[in-house]
């Protein structure tokens, strides 16, 4: 079996926002998180989770069959699921990029939907995950929104639909790229991941995958 997803890279400026940001709210929360390793922050569309190998293969093909054109997006804000009384994750919101992504997702779930993968229920939310909730002792959640509304992102070129493969180890997930597919109106074209990129990073975050 594969464990694996769908979602869209973000640049190494976005990275490094992260790893910045990271430090400034540590100090801030007494709640223990799985904080999100800025090398692997990305924003999932479809979560597959863990699949038969042929069904991997028809995910694939069927994702070379998605047309949508590249956008730009930018994070922006923040807050929690479920909600702020009963946190669990925390993340980051899009101030540009939501709408877009929504509708990638969608058009990612219709194409996976033929080859047997159930359709989502929920209606897609447009976040990147910080960290999930493992424990929250009475923690004040206003310094961290503070924080999160007042922090300012560079705008970011979504290019490329990436599947993804994720291996849970003991330091967290580890991702490789199993097939990255350009975002153009014209289109859906499989790009094979290169050597360098199908190098798993053994530090990973526990997230959506």
């Amino acid at each position: 079996m594969i464990r694996c997803f769908v979602g869209l890279p973000l640049p190494p400026s976005y990275h490094d926002h992260l790893s910045a940001l990271l430090s400034r709210l540590r100090p801030l929360v007494r709640a223990r998180l799985s904080w999100t390793r800025p090398e692997n922050w990305h924003l999932t569309l479809k979560f597959l989770g863990e699949t038969e190998p042929d069904r991997v293969a028809a995910a694939t093909a069927a994702l070379a069959g998605v047309r949508f054109p590249g956008f730009t997006l930018q994070a922006g804000g923040g807050g929690f699921f479920p909600d702020g009384r009963r946190p669990r994750v925390l993340w980051v919101g899009l101030i540009q990029g939501g709408p877009e992504s929504a509708a990638l997702a969608q058009a990612v779930d219709q194409a996976l939907t033929p080859p047997g993968f159930a359709p989502e229920e929920r209606p897609f939310t447009a976040h990147l995950t910080l960290g999930r909730v493992k424990d929250d002792p009475g923690q004040d959640w206003s310094r961290v929104l503070n924080l999160l509304g007042s922090t300012a992102w560079p705008v970011a070129a979504m290019e490329r639909l990436v599947f993804w493969e994720s291996r849970l180890g003991p330091r967290g997930p580890a991702y490789a790229p199993l097939a990255e597919y350009p975002l153009s109106a014209v289109s859906g074209d499989r790009i094979q991941p290169s050597g360098e990129n199908t190098k798993r990073n053994e530090a990973g975050e526990k997230s959506e995958a």
